[in-house]
């Protein structure tokens, strides 16, 4: 199975997908997914369409 991904202005760029619950950035940083929010530090927590637009594009991964 080939892992999905998201790019800035793309499709699915403004909300997280259904049964996404964890990405890897342009950095490689492991983000996963809150209620709502996403986080890589688990403090600090942002929106989807926040990741994507500054840190995509963003893969697919397990947590």
């Amino acid at each position: 199975m080939t892992a999905r991904s998201w790019r800035p202005n793309g499709p699915g760029s403004f909300r997280a997908p259904a049964g996404v619950y964890a990405v890897r950035d342009r950095y490689g940083r492991l983000w996963t997914r809150g209620s709502t929010r996403w986080t890589h530090t688990g403090t600090n927590w942002i929106r989807w369409c926040v990741l994507i637009a500054e840190y995509g594009p963003a893969t697919e991964t397990r947590p």
